[in-house]
């Protein structure tokens, strides 16, 4: 009995491995879909089994003679042929009922989907490889150069622990139970990773075995193998078919993400699913892009710094590499502080790549430097988003200017606490994976508790070997030379300009919101951090960027202006807010693609209000268009 067993697990293993091999590579063709596999090596725990009879292959899954296999890995089955052509296999205390040219088996009593049906040949039974493995244990490795599939069964101390699946759902990092399915270059999740994971989420199996699925409102109704779906009660036929895997309802995730309304990317070497559900991300909509030349900006003629935020920027070095931080413990960037008054406002932007190998620490302290003086943070709030996607112009910068213009950012649990004269502590901190991108904006809100003058520290710290952050007190590392991204601290996170006044039906005017006379307001020689070096910050990141645009009309007539907003030097996104409603910017490529806005004015003058955040990745953001309709 032990022995049939065990062959079944090498079906399992054997499906799984020729999955991995890609397409077969057949000697001869058959009827019904059915080739034969010659050359194919089966080695299980060291040993070569021999198969006299053909190994098959059916729309791209391996199938293995029943009682050859189930033999050679001592699995035990009871093999009914005048009943119902069923074979029972028992093994581990579970107990799988596979029936010729059916498509659905029984997995401890529950009906399972098969994705090819056990089959006769020759007189001869057939069995799926893949669905074995899938529900027995065993491990399988595939050498497309040898046509070898090695096979190691539970218990085997050889048995190498594969890499787990990870999910991504709007930047929340889940290590998943469950493997992603593709079939025909369509990927599959269980759908109750979205209802785990989505707020205002829930999913549900009915009573005929379908399984319900809510989100935000919307309900998916998904039967197994069926393209037939429920969308809000209407029918809606898709090209995917949904199934049932180890009790699991695997759904289409792209068709699921579009329909709500989002974007996904799954990374298959990485084994890495990123979903982003707009709704839940982002709190604006996103514009619509237009496609069509521009002229070349005039630079904008005043702008100034404004407002009692200052602004620290941590972005060099945007790689962190070994060579750049040999250390166990570095800092990143420092700021340090002296201020005159009680209550002083600082905000700190930080952007990071990890190229370490392996997972860090991060995080923001401050060191209360006064011998005298407590501190007590007021105000602590932010937004930090990580990701191990290139899209992170997307899934990070779009989110954090999407959360600071709508006034979003997160109360942290460091607010109201109190730092003695001498003592540090930590402001926020994050685990920050292998290749994996960190961006987090934080504004931070300090007050003498005493009313004296306090002088402190704030720092950007990194530690590889878990130290405690609040000891790494060293000066900020060198500068990377090599790699230009900003460092430093400025007397403002906001600036303000004022475009020249535009009388309506003269001709169109754009102004660059980010060179020429803009630039010198946060460079590297007046940054008032300057330890192990500093480069200024001409992109803006971090920084609100606030637009007045004076409208003169003496027409007497009503008059529509329109506002674009294109690239410029770079692929650009942000975020807009115009007349008091905020906006997404999509990736726009450099004078070729733009967003428009209408602005109906109100008697012979007018000024036309917006504030902007760049999402970050190039040095000259945007330019602004103004014309009449």
């Amino acid at each position: 009995m032990l022995n049939k067993l065990k062959a079944l697990c090498v079906v399992a293993a054997l499906v799984f491995a020729f999955i991995l091999s890609g397409p077969t590579s057949a000697s001869a063709a058959t009827d019904k879909g059915i080739q034969i596999r010659n050359n194919v090596t089966i080695n299980i725990d060291g040993e070569t089994i021999q198969i006299n009879d053909p190994i098959l292959s059916k729309a791209d899954y391996l199938l293995l003679p029943m009682r050859a296999l189930y033999e050679a890995i001592g699995a035990s089955v009871d093999w009914n042929k005048e009943k119902d052509n069923t074979a029972t296999a028992y093994r581990n205390g579970k107990v799988i009922n596979l029936t010729i040219d059916s498509m659905t088996a029984l997995v401890d009593g529950q009906e399972v989907a098969m994705d090819v049906a056990p089959l006769i040949y020759k007189e001869r039974t057939y069995m799926p490889l893949r669905f074995v493995t899938e529900n027995l244990d065993g491990n399988v490795s595939w050498d497309p150069a040898t046509q070898t599939v090695t096979i190691l069964l539970d218990g085997s101390s050889e048995k190498p622990q594969e890499d787990p699946y990870i999910l991504h759902v709007n930047n929340k990092r889940i290590v998943m139970e469950d493997p992603i399915v593709t079939k025909q270059s369509r990927s599959y999740i269980p759908a109750d990773y979205l209802s785990d994971y989505l707020d205002d989420s829930a999913g549900n199996w009915l009573p005929d075995k379908s399984f319900e699925l809510q989100i935000a409102g919307m309900s998916f109704v998904f039967k197994d193998g069926s393209k037939n779906v429920l969308i809000n009660n209407e029918p809606v036929t898709i090209e995917e078919q949904p199934f049932i895997q180890k009790g699991k309802m695997y759904v289409p995730i792209t068709f699921v993400v579009n329909t709500l309304g989002g974007n996904l990317r799954y990374i298959s070497e990485k084994r890495e699913m990123y979903i982003y559900v707009y709704r839940y991300m982002y709190t604006s909509e996103f514009l619509e892009k237009s496609f069509g030349s521009t002229s070349y900006p005039q630079p904008v003629p005043s702008a100034r710094l404004e407002g009692e935020r200052d602004l620290m920027i941590s972005d060099n070095p945007e790689n962190l590499t070994h060579s750049l931080l040999p250390k166990s413990n570095a800092t990143l960037a420092q700021y340090h502080v002296t201020p005159t008054s009680a209550t002083n406002k600082h905000r700190v932007f930080g952007w990071h790549l990890n190229k370490l190998g392996e997972a860090v620490n991060i995080g923001i302290t401050i060191e209360n430097t006064s011998s005298s003086e407590s501190i007590k943070v007021s105000s602590s709030k932010g937004i930090t988003q990580m990701s191990g996607n290139n899209w992170v112009g997307h899934d990070i910068g779009l989110s954090i200017a999407d959360a600071t213009l709508n006034g979003k950012l997160k109360r942290s649990d460091s607010t109201g606490i109190v730092i003695a004269p001498g003592e540090t502590k930590v402001i926020e901190t994050f685990e920050l994976f292998p290749d994996y991108v960190v961006g987090f904006l934080h504004d931070i809100d300090i007050q003498a508790v005493n009313g004296g003058s306090p002088d402190y520290m704030i720092r950007t710290v990194l530690t590889k070997s878990n130290s405690d952050l609040t000891k790494i007190k060293t000066d900020a590392v060198a500068i990377d030379e090599y790699a230009k991204h900003p460092r430093g601290a400025w007397p403002s996170a906001t600036i303000l300009a004022e475009l020249p006044a535009y009388t309506v039906d003269s001709s169109e005017v754009g102004y660059n919101l980010s060179n020429g006379r803009t630039d010198h307001l946060q460079t590297t020689e007046n940054s008032l951090s300057q330890i192990n070096g500093a480069l200024g910050n001409p992109g803006h990141f971090g920084m609100n960027y606030k637009v007045s645009i004076p409208l003169v009309n003496d027409t007497g007539e009503k008059k529509t202006i329109k506002l674009k907003l294109t690239g410029r030097g770079g692929l650009y996104s942000g975020a807009v807010k115009f007349n008091g409603k905020v906006y997404l910017v999509p990736s726009l490529r450099t004078s070729s693609e733009y967003v428009e806005f209408e602005y109906k004015m109100k008697g012979s003058s007018d000024k036309i209000e917006l504030e902007l955040m760049h999402a970050g990745g190039v040095n000259l953001p945007v330019a602004i268009y103004v014309e009449t309709k």
